[in-house]
């Protein structure tokens, strides 16, 4: 996957560091909502790995953005909300975050303080529309691949929460 990815860090990153994988059929109003289907940017064919995952997801719910999320070594994402991004919230979607790089130096924080410990190939549901932050302290980049998708029975089943 780590070769896959390479190749695609050589294409330019857009909007502070995102690469678009999967977009919502209209792009121009998407509000960070979309439940329709997303569809590909261009050919997935040269990272075959991220695409399986990506087609894994499409079988079992709608998958309505992907993307590669960079952040620099050193930077830091102030406290935030993702208001359209919980369970708890009427017609949302989630977003499932799988971190691709290894690097123990990156605090994601929640909202009780603690940091969240997140390893290459895992795949983590955390509740974003409650206040957040990340906090890189390393020397080498951070890249996660986050897919939003709408949470259906079988995404509920996944993340151990009762439909």
């Amino acid at each position: 996957m780590l070769d896959e990815l390479s190749k695609d860090m050589a294409k330019p990153f857009l909007y502070y560091s995102v690469v678009m994988l999967t977009v919502p059929p209209d792009m121009s109003a998407h509000t960070g909502a979309s439940r329709a289907p997303s569809k590909d940017i261009g050919d997935l064919s040269d990272i075959p790995y991220i695409k399986s995952i990506i087609e894994e997801f499409r079988a079992h719910t709608v998958v309505t953005l992907t993307r590669l999320l960079r952040l620099e070594a050193g930077a830091e994402v102030k406290e935030h909300t993702d208001p359209t991004l919980g369970l708890d919230v009427p017609d949302s979607v989630v977003r499932l975050t799988i971190p691709i790089t290894p690097t123990d130096d990156v605090d994601f924080i929640q909202m009780n303080g603690e940091p969240v410990q997140m390893q290459p190939g895992e795949c983590w549901y955390m509740k974003l529309n409650d206040p957040h932050s990340v906090l890189h302290h390393g020397t080498r980049q951070r890249v996660n691949l986050t897919i939003d998708v709408v949470p259906n029975d079988w995404v509920l089943e996944q993340l151990g929460v009762a439909a």
